[in-house]
């Protein structure tokens, strides 16, 4: 027999799995039905980027034999002309959260400190008890904002990553560009600040900090940002971070050979030149997030205003009671209960004929 436990690191063994949202194959199986609204992964409801979609068949075509330029040269190129930031800047991993663990494997050792909010993206967590690391969960404030200043005031010498996700998975609230400011400035060098920013591109407010301005200036900053939203390509698994090259060099040690397949750079290639497509997904998002407002209003239920591409309500019920009869119904969304929220659910914008078939459903469970 196998002794996983004399084998298998302790942090490991320890570690809790996560679990992602339910993949629509699965709930079709589950509840025999061939339509399936998803409305909880945060997905773009329009699908890919066209352009993207004819880049990817052209590579298969052409090219799936081969193996993939290891550091993308041609998507860093675009991005660093794009954000006007040196090609050394850049690392480009499988999806955002392969570059949130790849931080892990470069900077965290046993018993360092990672800090981060209690109700965020439940990666930081995840790679901090990988690492064996401490994990430090700083309170939200009472209307779920991110309390930066309890974040500040919990980073002690042993501190290597600060997580701050702006706008916040899983509330869409975003932090303001002065108190990003006095944020950073409260945090000593010694520790990195990774700004999560997988969601900046529905971010419409003036007030919202334009994080690379302070590369320059803050070199302990990492912004870390994908290609999953906005420009549909979730299933590709594309993100990248930017940082001062000194920390990327050192990253560059930790990765794996390929990290980015070949149908993935050039699908995202092409995605940054689709600009039609993504201004349609900010007004589709725009239009359904103004829906929301408005009906969870009149249905009397709380409703956070958000800069991403989701929301979060207060349904007023156990959150994993009406997930489950939602699913019934073939609508699946995301219960927070398991991050804290009781009555909480995420419910991701998606097209406006989907977005009513969730009301309504909401209406038929709960009145």
């Amino acid at each position: 027999m196998l002794d996983l436990q004399g084998m298998a690191r302790s942090a490991i063994l320890n570690t809790r799995e996560y679990i992602p949202g339910k993949p629509v194959e699965a709930v079709k199986r589950e509840c025999g039905m061939d339509r399936i609204i998803k409305l909880d992964t945060n997905e773009n409801p329009l699908g890919p980027s066209p352009l993207a979609v004819e880049a990817m068949i052209r590579e298969i075509r052409e090219n799936a034999h081969l193996y993939p330029e290891s550091l993308c040269p041609e998507l860093v190129a675009k991005l660093s002309a794009r954000f006007n930031l040196p090609a050394g800047s850049f690392y480009m991993g499988n999806g955002a959260d392969a570059v949130i663990t790849m931080m892990g494997l470069t900077f965290l050792n046993p018993g360092d400190e990672v800090v981060f909010p209690e109700l965020s993206f439940p990666a930081y967590d995840n790679i901090g008890a990988k690492m064996g690391a401490k994990r430090i969960r700083t309170p939200m404030r009472p209307d779920f904002t991110i309390d930066t200043e309890a974040m500040a005031k919990a980073v002690t010498p042993r501190t290597k990553l600060v997580f701050l996700c702006n706008p916040n998975n899983p509330t869409g609230l975003m932090t303001s560009k002065k108190e990003f400011e006095t944020f950073m400035a409260r945090i000593p060098e010694t520790a990195l600040i990774v700004s999560d920013e997988a969601y900046w591109e529905f971010a419409d407010s003036g007030d919202y900090p334009d994080s690379l301005e302070y590369l320059k200036t803050h070199r302990n900053l990492i912004v870390l940002r994908s290609f999953s939203k906005v420009m549909g390509l979730a299933g590709l698994r594309i993100g990248y971070a930017m940082a001062d090259p000194k920390l990327v060099r050192v990253m560059m040690k930790a990765r794996e050979p390929f990290p980015v397949n070949r149908i993935a750079q050039a699908g995202a290639l092409a995605a940054l030149d689709d600009h039609e497509f993504i201004e349609k997904t900010k007004r589709l998002n725009r239009e359904g997030l103004a829906y929301f407002y408005e009906s969870f209003g009149a249905m009397g239920l709380t409703c956070y205003r958000s800069s991403a591409n989701f929301v979060m309500v207060d349904v007023g019920r156990d959150a994993d009671l009406v997930f489950g009869e939602l699913l019934k119904k073939g609508i699946i969304v995301r219960p927070l209960k398991g991050q804290g929220v009781e009555t909480g659910l995420r419910i991701t914008v998606g097209l406006m004929e989907e977005n009513r078939m969730l009301i309504q459903a909401l209406k038929d469970i709960l009145f």
